[in-house]
C-alpha cells in the first residue's frame, strides 16, 4: 500500500452518529454535583492544617497587629514587633472565610530564618466576630478574633442614630457570644435631651450598657474609658460615626486620621482603611476596624434570628411554640406585647426587615 493510501485510510473514521446529550439544566445539575463531590481539599483544613513535616524551626507564639497586602503582617512577640509573612503551608488549604487570619489571631512565627519570618501555625481561637456579604453565595468576612467585647459605635447625628444598625451589630455580637457595648456619639448635637433618652431606652430596658459621649464636651469618655481597661476592644460601627475622633479623644498620642462626614448625603467617608490592634496606654487593646456601612447576616442563622434579637429575650420564653417566628403565629409574646404597646414597633419592623432579607 502507497503511503498516500495508509494517511487516507487512517483519517477515516467512519460515519458521524448522532449523540443523546442531557438538557443543559440537568447538565448543569450534574456538574454541580461533581463538584460538591470533591472533598479532598475541604478535608486538608480538618485533618492537616495543624501537621508539618518541617523540622529545625524555632518557634515563637505572637499576635497579630495587623495583616497587610501580599500576605504579609505584623506580629507582636513577647520583646518585639516584626513583619513576619504566611507560610506557603497555611495557603494551600480551603477556608470557608475570604482571609485566613485576622487581628487579634494568636499565631506561632518560625524565627529560624531571621529576618525572613515565616508564620506556620495558627493556635486556635477563642472567639472571632464576622460579617458576611451580600451575594447570592455568601462568604464569611472575618473582622478580628479573641476578644472580649464588641464596641458598637453610632452617632446621633451627623449621620443621623441608625438602631436599625444596631440591632444587626448586637445580633452577630450575640452569634459569636462577644460582650457588646453600645456608644452613641456626637451627643453635643443634641437638641432634645428626651429625644435622646427614648432613642435609646429600648436598649437599655433590654439590659444593654449604653454610653453617651461627646469629643467636643468630653461627655462619657472617661465611662468609656473604664469600659476598655485592660479588655481587647473592637471598634465598630457605620462610618462617619466618630470612632476615630474617639478613639484620639481617649489616647491623643494615636492621632487617627479623621474627615469630616459629606453635608449633601450625611454619609461618612472612611478613615480607617484596614484593622489593626493598637494598645491603650491604660490597659488593653482596640482593634479599629473600617467602617461599615451595613452589616449583613448569615442566612444559614436565620433560625437564630427569632431568639437573637435584641430585647426579644424579655418575651419568648412565653411564646405558645418553642419555635415562634414572631410573625403570625397564634399566642406569640412578641406579638402581645405589640399590641399592648410594650414592645416598640420601630424594633418590631426592624425584625421583620431582618428576617424578610435573610
Amino acid at each position: 500500500m502507497k503511503q498516500k493510501d495508509k494517511k487516507r485510510k487512517a483519517s477515516y473514521t467512519g460515519r458521524l452518529k448522532n449523540l443523546d446529550l442531557p438538557d443543559i439544566e440537568v447538565l448543569g445539575e450534574i456538574l454541580d454535583e461533581e463538584r460538591e463531590a470533591t472533598t479532598y481539599k475541604t478535608a486538608r483544613i480538618a485533618t492537616k492544617r495543624d501537621q508539618t513535616l518541617k523540622s529545625g524551626m524555632t518557634l515563637k507564639t505572637g499576635r497579630v497587629m495587623a495583616v497587610m497586602s501580599n500576605y504579609q503582617c505584623q506580629v507582636q512577640l513577647q520583646d518585639e514587633e516584626v513583619t513576619a509573612s504566611i507560610g506557603g503551608r497555611l495557603k494551600q488549604f480551603l477556608y470557608k472565610s475570604t482571609t485566613m487570619l485576622v487581628v487579634g489571631d494568636y499565631v506561632e512565627v518560625d524565627m529560624s530564618l531571621k529576618p525572613d519570618y515565616r508564620i506556620e501555625n495558627i493556635l486556635p481561637r477563642k472567639n472571632r466576630l464576622s460579617r458576611y456579604d451580600s451575594g447570592s453565595f455568601q462568604k464569611e468576612i472575618l473582622v478580628a478574633a479573641n476578644i472580649d467585647q464588641l464596641v458598637i459605635t453610632s452617632s446621633w447625628r451627623m449621620p443621623m442614630y441608625k438602631p436599625g444598625l444596631i440591632d444587626r451589630f448586637l445580633i452577630l455580637a450575640a452569634t459569636h457570644k462577644i460582650e457588646p457595648l453600645i456608644v452613641v456619639n456626637k451627643i453635643d448635637l443634641c437638641e432634645d435631651p428626651e429625644e435622646l433618652e427614648e432613642g435609646i431606652a429600648y436598649y437599655r430596658e433590654s439590659g444593654f450598657k449604653v454610653i453617651l459621649t461627646s469629643t467636643v464636651s468630653r461627655a462619657g469618655i472617661d465611662e468609656l474609658k473604664a469600659e476598655l481597661k485592660d479588655k481587647d476592644s473592637v471598634f465598630s460601627g457605620h462610618s462617619g460615626a466618630g470612632k476615630s475622633s474617639l478613639i484620639n479623644c481617649l489616647q491623643p498620642g494615636l492621632e487617627l486620621i479623621t474627615a469630616e462626614v459629606s453635608d449633601f448625603n450625611e454619609k461618612g467617608k472612611h478613615t480607617t482603611t484596614q484593622a489593626t490592634m493598637l494598645t491603650w496606654d491604660f490597659g488593653g487593646h482596640l482593634i479599629d476596624t473600617p467602617g461599615i456601612k451595613t452589616a449583613y447576616l448569615n442566612r444559614e442563622d436565620i433560625a437564630l434570628m427569632p431568639k437573637l434579637f435584641p430585647g426579644f429575650d424579655r418575651y419568648y420564653p412565653a411564646c405558645r411554640f418553642r419555635d415562634c417566628a414572631h410573625i403570625a403565629e397564634e399566642g406569640c409574646a412578641i406579638l402581645q406585647a405589640l399590641e399592648s404597646g410594650e414592645m416598640d414597633p420601630d424594633r418590631y419592623e426592624s425584625y421583620r426587615w431582618i428576617m424578610e432579607n435573610l
